[in-house]
């Protein structure tokens, strides 16, 4: 059974996620006059930036403390998972908006274009090279594995985030980055620092101070009109930090509950919703119509409500869409057996006719 205590952090992970693109994809980033006028509401938008912004790292860091496993049915049911919201999202598209289903939008639909599900083919790399990824952290001493990370991180803080022309770890929106957090989860699972395990309580203090030294920063920097977006790269050393300590602070929690992995299970399906080539405008559209015709109150209000009812029906969806998965599944089991047996009789024939 799954452990409903790192379940829960997929599902606030993904909240997380939902609350980052209603920010500051949604929403302009802050700068000088928009600070003048209203300093409170521009502090709101880092503080949800700066707590927020860890969710990425958190999903890949999870995949590293288990350890990816792969199986040809687990990547067919991403595949599948991936083709039903594209294919829903092209039916919605041709009813609502059939002006929009142009040569484009078939480009998207097959994840043409750099930003089309880019943590999907980030993570598919993932996962087909996992089982290399596994063989080293099975065969290296914690020596060898340390370095190994070292060298990684010391790179990935120059050019990764420092100075980040070399643009093929892009931000951290990239498989090379989705390695290093890989690896960086599957040694603090194998080899803890004695750090990593004290209370669970000075890990959430951590993710909670690196959440807040984010939001100054960027207040400050933004404020005096200087740049600041390699704050928010996945890339950034407080973020990385962040995501660890909030994994560490769920992997201390311990609890059992179905209702938790029931919809855990489907927490991906968000993303897929409102990352979506289709629904994803929409998403954004009544998020920046809210925040720039209500008041501030009414508008985290509805930003909220909207957020949670953005997700729940993105689960429901992908309950169904589990349902025909198991279907898919089982009719192909029930015709692989069928042909068994069919193989196993014309042999048990030939071999009485011999």
């Amino acid at each position: 059974m799954r452990e409903s205590n790192m379940e829960l952090l997929r599902i606030v992970s993904m909240l997380l996620v939902m609350a980052l693109h209603a920010n500051f994809r949604a929403l302009p980033l802050p700068g000088v006059p928009q600070i003048a006028a209203n300093p409170s509401s521009a502090w709101l938008q880092f503080l949800v930036e700066g707590f927020a912004i860890v969710a990425v790292n958190v999903f890949v860091l999870i995949s590293g403390w288990y350890g990816i496993r792969p199986r040809l049915s687990r990547l067919g049911g991403l595949v599948f998972q991936v083709l039903f919201f594209l294919l829903l999202s092209v039916a919605c598209c041709a009813v609502v908006a059939p002006d929009d289903l142009d040569s484009k939008m078939w480009g998207r639909f097959f994840l043409l274009g750099i930003w089309d599900y880019w943590f999907v083919k980030a993570y598919l790399a993932l996962y087909i090279l996992s089982p290399v990824l596994n063989a080293f952290v099975e065969k290296a001493s914690r020596r060898q594995f340390g370095a190994v990370l070292a060298g990684f991180f010391a790179l990935e803080l120059v050019y990764g985030w420092w100075a980040p022309d070399t643009g093929w770890w892009a931000k951290g929106f990239s498989f090379p980055s989705f390695i290093g957090l890989y690896l960086l989860a599957r040694f603090m699972r194998l080899h803890p620092l004695g750090f990593w395990k004290k209370n669970r309580w000075l890990d959430l203090g951590i993710y909670v101070l690196m959440g807040l030294s984010l939001t100054v920063i960027m207040f400050v920097l933004k404020s005096t009109g200087r740049p600041g977006a390699k704050w928010y790269f996945y890339t950034c050393p407080l973020v990385i930090v962040g995501a660890m300590h909030l994994l560490l602070f769920f992997s201390k929690i311990h609890f059992s509950s179905k209702a938790v992995n029931w919809v855990a299970a489907s927490a991906f399906a968000a993303y897929l919703t409102q990352s979506n080539w289709f629904f994803g405008k929409y998403y954004d559209e009544f998020i920046r119509q809210w925040f720039n015709n209500e008041p501030r109150f009414t508008f985290i209000i509805y930003t909220v409500a909207f957020v949670v009812a953005v997700f729940v029906v993105s689960i429901l969806l992908d309950k169904f869409r589990l349902l025909l998965w198991q279907g898919l599944l089982a009719g192909y089991r029930r015709v692989k057996t069928q042909n068994d047996e069919k193989d196993n009789a014309c042999v048990r024939d030939s071999s009485r006719s011999d």
